[in-house]
């Protein structure tokens, strides 16, 4: 019932956008976040392409044939599984967040996306297991990648929701998510509608 009264108010919110020739088209890159997202429930008026595979990172995402996303808006959202142990406090954290930067921005230009979207990173404690000091490393992580996106892909647009999913203390806000690492109903719903807000 509350998926159901959440729908109806998206659909009053969104259902009456007017699109032009080819602009009703939409590409999802990403992990199993991206994998679990009913796409076509959320994104009823556009025709939606979907690359996502649970547990993958860059390196798995480097092999897929995104061809298809070409000159498409692409929403990516993709990184919980490379930095998601990472702590704030781990030994040359700083060098491994410059490398993984540069990885990201690669893996991102290689789409040829136009425009390209990405989703911050989101916090995590999945299956209430994880120091919340990951959390903290995510936040730094995702302001390196806003940075570097504006300046090496121009025209691409950083949509940061970290904080939405984030309680005091580093701690995710667990009525969003259904297991501390996939968002629920509620959590997908503030997903698309932050991704509706830039289309």
């Amino acid at each position: 019932m509350k998926r159901l009264l959440l729908s109806f108010l998206f659909v009053i919110a969104f259902g009456s956008c007017a699109f032009e020739e080819g602009e009703d088209e939409l590409c999802f890159v990403g992990d199993s976040i991206t994998y679990l997202w009913d796409l076509e429930y959320y994104f009823p008026n556009y025709i939606v392409s979907k690359h996502a595979v649970s547990g993958a990172g860059l390196k798995q995402m480097d092999s897929w044939d995104v061809s298809d996303c070409k000159g498409r808006t692409t929403i990516l959202l993709i990184g919980t599984n490379d930095i998601g142990y990472w702590k704030s406090t781990a030994d040359g954290i700083e060098h491994l967040r410059e490398e993984y930067k540069d990885r990201f921005i690669k893996s991102a230009k290689r789409i040829e996306a136009s425009p390209l979207i990405v989703l911050s990173i989101l916090p995590r404690n999945a299956w209430g297991e994880q120091d919340p000091a990951v959390n903290e490393n995510i936040e730094i992580q995702n302001e390196i990648l806003k940075r570097a996106l504006k300046t090496e892909i121009p025209g691409s647009r950083f949509v940061d929701v970290f904080d939405m999913f984030l309680d005091s203390g580093f701690e995710i806000r667990e009525d969003l998510f259904k297991d501390g690492l996939h968002p629920n109903d509620e959590g997908y719903e503030i997903l698309s509608q932050k991704i509706q807000g830039v289309l």
